[in-house]
């Protein structure tokens, strides 16, 4: 695996600024997304020896569905880009993103990884760089976390629990219609992969899935 980080600008004059860190898998591998499963774990990003940086958030792109090793798993195969929002603390100073990087990588076996990277923005007026288009490009493919500006007309959640299964059930309405639809659970737990069943209605625009798992999985305490 390769691993790095890239800007759309060469200089920087905005209180808010995306940073992309892109992975370079060799053909077959695999990495984890931010609810991995199964098996694996997502990365882990230590930020804190930056300077200039209030807040770094990282975006997760939509992930795949994969078997690894036996074990269901969620995450990207080959190349995936996350975008990184950065709050700068005072635009008019240099910004220096120090990122140490641990992640785990997964075909026929697992190997974790480990990336140190730097990368300075000088103040000033910007010019767009070679990688400005294809951050662009994956920060307007993000899954969208408001309703209103996304695809879905509405969207409803609910829980039901007896002594032993927990079940989440999850609808929604398309503005115009479903095709090909994936659902995929981010939670607090680590629960497993869940291959849900996804009814959609004759005209494609209504959705049902539900998620079904042992009550021992989800446990209030974990934080």
């Amino acid at each position: 695996s390769q691993i790095r980080l890239i800007s759309p600008i060469t200089n920087n004059n905005e209180k808010e600024i995306y940073l992309g860190l892109e992975y370079q898998l060799q053909e077959g591998w695999k990495t984890y997304w931010q609810s991995p499963g199964d098996g694996g774990f997502p990365q882990e990003i230590d930020w804190s020896k930056s300077i200039n940086i209030k807040t770094l958030e990282i975006k997760w792109p939509t992930p795949i569905q994969f078997e690894i090793l036996g074990m269901q798993s969620i995450g990207y195969s080959n190349h995936v880009i996350f975008p990184l929002k950065l709050d700068l603390e005072d635009v008019s100073k240099l910004t220096k993103v120090i990122l140490d990087v641990n992640y785990l990588v997964c075909k026929d076996i697992c190997i974790p990884g480990k990336a140190h990277l730097e990368l300075n923005i000088p103040s000033g007026e910007s010019t767009l760089t070679k990688h400005s288009f294809i951050l662009e490009k994956t920060i307007s493919s993000l899954p969208q976390k408001n309703i209103e500006l996304s695809f879905i007309k509405n969207s409803q959640i609910k829980s039901y629990s007896n002594n032993n299964f927990i079940s989440i059930q999850y609808s929604a309405t398309a503005k115009n219609f479903f095709s090909n639809p994936s659902v995929f659970l981010h939670t607090k737990f680590g629960l497993p992969v869940n291959n849900s069943i996804i009814k959609l209605s004759a005209n494609s625009k209504n959705l049902k899935t539900k998620f079904i798992f042992n009550k021992n999985l989800i446990n209030d305490d974990i934080i």
